[in-house]
């Protein structure tokens, strides 16, 4: 049976690994995509509640400019005493608001609180003095360095008298914002351990200017960004990740590893269960081919015993009948019959004895030459009426000795060499060899033709087996002779073997364990 490359265990698991595992990789990949989004649109959530504060805030330290200047339109000669007063009602709502301060036609007047005039920078030029005038522009400059060592934004707001047609131009309304305290409510935001924050200037038509917080890197093209409206153009924020968009997610380690491992226990669990799944195959075929062996073992028991019964009933019947009398010639055919059928018996209670572990085999040292000596002396009145030329070569070195059960060794030499006597054609051959291969003594049964054909020889020690024609039923024999001598050396350790033997006929090779006076092979103990 051709079996195709994907049909093997190892390609089988081979095949679900590498599937598992494009499985936990892609599972990975969306899990790291996932993990990255999330982080997307948290720094975004971060970026977009930054510009919110930052908004409001703004909006909030602004407003005391644009209610002084409406002020100012309703009563341009404000004194000092209702300036301060003034003053200090509009910086309630704006804690960052340092200095509050009327500048009439460009030069500072009054301010609030009195102690913090140092901190307002030098007037407008006249340029700038001009371009208020021409379109009311609310100026924020900054953050810069303030006189005591801060950090400020001063801005400017123009006031004109007629705010309609913008032709009184009356100065401006300046305030000065402390940079910490407007960033005070931002900073948890701006110094989160694993986000980056940074905020620079954009002009009106959108060019980045420079960074007043945190580092220029941090605006790259991946960064999160925002833009807050100013009177004076935009603050950009920008935001990522301090260690990169491209850092490993939590536990990335891990779940890699527990991965892996999913990986491997599949591949691991995939071939035990496909090897569980081949051995039970390998099983179910033997125990289908033992259920098979067992039909046909019986199938062949009935065959064998049908044949001498139908002799013993036909010729019971008869006598029965008064067809033929019981003369002392028929019943020998009778005795004959019935000795055919206590062999036969015998023999499949040795075989079954021995399929059952249970052989009674008495063990002893013993000479296999003088063993082969004693049964071929036995058979010499045959081998010199049949003729046969019988050869004994004994290539042992003295001493070499098996353990096994003697009377049983003796049979399995009967039946071989009764086989040979049988089958071979008069004036043949017949060999007896002893030799040494290795850890076994070999006795070398081999004769003349005829031979058997090749089909033949696997199944020669197959129960109930015969070679047809010359080695047929008709020559006797129940067909369990060599499968019983297999089952007693198996019995002993050792092995049968089948081959062509050079002299034209069949070769029987008996291997046993040599030099084992103490060992213990199957049933011989």
């Amino acid at each position: 049976m051709t079996l195709r490359w994907h049909s093997t265990p190892l390609a089988r698991t081979v095949l679900v690994g590498l599937v598992v595992a494009g499985t936990c990789l892609r599972l990975d990949w969306l899990a790291t995509q996932s993990f990255h989004a999330r982080e997307r649109a948290r720094v975004a959530e971060q970026v977009a509640a930054l510009r919110s504060m930052l908004e409001q805030r703004l909006h909030l330290h602004l407003a005391p400019l644009a209610a002084g200047a409406a002020v100012v339109q309703l009563k341009p000669d404000l004194t000092q005493a209702q300036f301060q007063r003034l003053g200090q009602g509009l910086l309630k709502e704006a804690p960052a608001v340092r200095t509050l301060a009327l500048s009439p036609n460009a030069v500072v007047r009054h301010v609030f609180p009195p102690d913090q005039a140092g901190h307002l920078h030098t007037i407008p030029t006249l340029a700038e003095v001009e371009q208020s005038a021409r379109d009311g522009t609310l100026r924020l400059a900054g953050p810069m360095p303030l006189a005591d060592g801060g950090l400020g934004m001063v801005a400017r707001r123009p006031v004109y008298l007629d705010p309609d047609s913008r032709l009184q131009f009356w100065g401006f309304v300046s305030a000065v914002i402390d940079y910490e305290r407007f960033m005070a409510l931002a900073a948890p935001l701006l110094a989160a351990p694993d986000i980056a924050f940074a905020l620079r200037h954009v002009s009106p038509g959108g060019a980045p200017r420079a960074v007043f917080h945190g580092a220029p890197a941090t605006f790259d093209v991946l960064s999160e960004t925002a833009l807050i409206a100013t009177p004076d153009g935009f603050w950009q924020v920008g935001a990522r990740p301090r260690g990169g968009w491209e850092q490993p997610r939590p536990y990335s380690l891990p779940l890699r590893l527990l991965m892996l491992a999913v990986v491997l226990l599949t591949g691991a669990a995939t071939w035990l269960l496909r090897a569980r799944g081949l051995r039970n195959k390998m099983l179910l075929r033997k125990l289908e081919s033992g259920e098979a062996a067992r039909v046909q073992w019986v199938a062949d028991t009935s065959h064998e015993l049908r044949t001498p019964i139908t002799i013993l009933a036909t010729h019971l019947d008869a006598m029965q009948d008064g067809i033929i009398a019981p003369t002392p010639d028929k019943l020998a055919v009778l005795s004959d019959t019935v000795k055919e059928m206590e062999r036969l018996v015998t023999d499949l209670h040795v075989l079954a004895r021995a399929d059952a572990g249970a052989q009674a085999l008495l063990c002893q040292q013993v000479d296999v030459a003088e063993l082969c000596s004693e049964v071929a002396a036995a058979f010499a009145p045959r081998l010199a009426s049949h003729p046969l030329h019988y050869r004994l070569i004994d290539e042992l070195a003295p001493g070499c000795l098996v353990q096994g059960d003697r009377q049983r060794l003796g049979q399995v030499l009967t039946n071989l060499i009764g086989n040979s006597l049988r089958y071979t054609d008069a004036g043949g051959a017949l060999h007896l060899t002893l030799a040494l291969a290795g850890p076994h003594i070999v006795i070398r049964v081999e004769d003349s033709a005829p031979g058997v054909p090749d089909a033949a020889l696997p199944r020669l020690f197959e129960r109930f087996f015969r070679v047809d024609e010359s080695r047929s039923r008709a020559s006797g024999g129940s067909g369990l002779g060599l499968a019983i001598c297999e089952a007693i050396v198996a019995g002993h350790g050792g092995r049968l073997q089948a081959s062509h033997s050079p002299l034209g006929g069949l070769r029987i090779d008996i291997l046993l364990p040599a030099h084992a006076p103490h060992a213990h092979h199957g049933d011989c103990s």
